[in-house]
C-alpha cells in the first residue's frame, strides 16, 4: 500500500515544487519559524489554482500556546469558513484548554463552521492527561487524522509509543515532527504508520525560511515506496 507524503508549503512555488516531487497532500501553513499559523486567503487562493493536491490549510491565529481567547476562536472560525470558501480540502487545527484538555467548544465552532476534513495538529503533544489524549479527539467530528511525533522531540526515538498509538486510535495517525531523509524508512518500519508529514528535510538548505525543493520531494517519495516495496 502506498504510504501518504504530506508536504509543508508555504508559497505557491512550495506547493508546485511539492507536486512536481510526487507528494500527496500539502499542509499550507505560513510563518514556520512559530510553527505554522493561518495563511493569507490571497495565498490560499494562489496555491488552490496553482496545485491540483489536496490543500490542508492552518487554522492557527499565532504561534505559543494553543489555548486561545474567544476573540481568537472568532478568528479562527471565520478562517475556516473562508478557507473552505477558496477551495480548501481540509483544516489543520488544535486547541486546548488551560488545563491542557482539548476545547471541544472551541474545536467545534471551528469545524463545524468548516465542514471539511481535518487534521489535529501537534497541539496533541500537549493534551492531558497523556493516556485520554486519544479518546479526547477522536470525539471531534470531521477530524480524521492526528500529527504527531510520539510526544519526543524525534519521532524516531519514539517507535513504541507511536506503534501503540496507531493500534489503539480510531484515526489515523501521521508521524512529523522531523521526519527526515535519514530517518523515514525507519519510522515506517518500526512504526507501521501509512502517512508521513515533513517541513525543514525537502528544503533547500534545511531552514523554515528555505524553499521547497522538487528533488528532495522526489528523494523523499522514493525512499518511502521503496521502503513500503520491500515489506
Amino acid at each position: 500500500m502506498r504510504a501518504t507524503l504530506e508536504v509543508v508549503v508555504v508559497t505557491v512555488e512550495d506547493a508546485i515544487a511539492a507536486e512536481a516531487g510526487g507528494a500527496d497532500r500539502l499542509e499550507l501553513v505560513a510563518n514556520l519559524l512559530e510553527g505554522g499559523v493561518t495563511p493569507s486567503y490571497g495565498v490560499i487562493a494562489a496555491v488552490r489554482r496553482a496545485t491540483r493536491l489536496p490543500i490542508y490549510v492552518m487554522i492557527r491565529p499565532r504561534g505559543g500556546s494553543f489555548h486561545f481567547t474567544p476573540a481568537e476562536i472568532d478568528a479562527m472560525v471565520e478562517d475556516a469558513r473562508i478557507a473552505r470558501e477558496l477551495g480548501a480540502d481540509g483544516l489543520v487545527v488544535g486547541a486546548l484548554t488551560p488545563e491542557g484538555t482539548v476545547d471541544h467548544e472551541a474545536m467545534l465552532r471551528v469545524l463545524n463552521e468548516a465542514r471539511l476534513p481535518a487534521t489535529f495538529h501537534r497541539a496533541f503533544e500537549a493534551i492531558t492527561p497523556k493516556e485520554d489524549a486519544l479518546k479526547q479527539v477522536a470525539e471531534l467530528p470531521y477530524v480524521e487524522r492526528i500529527l504527531t511525533g510520539g510526544r519526543s522531540p524525534r519521532p524516531e526515538t519514539a517507535s513504541d509509543a507511536l506503534r501503540e498509538m496507531i493500534a489503539q486510535s480510531p484515526l489515523e495517525i501521521m508521524v512529523g515532527g522531523g521526519v527526515t531523509h535519514a530517518n523515514a524508512a525507519q519510522i515506517l518500519r518500526e512504526t507501521g504508520t501509512t502517512a508521513l508529514h515533513t517541513a525543514t528535510a525537502v528544503r533547500a538548505p534545511a531552514q523554515p525560511t528555505a524553499g521547497v525543493s522538487a528533488g528532495l520531494v522526489a528523494r523523499m517519495r522514493r525512499m518511502i515506496d521503496g521502503c513500503v516495496a520491500a515489506e
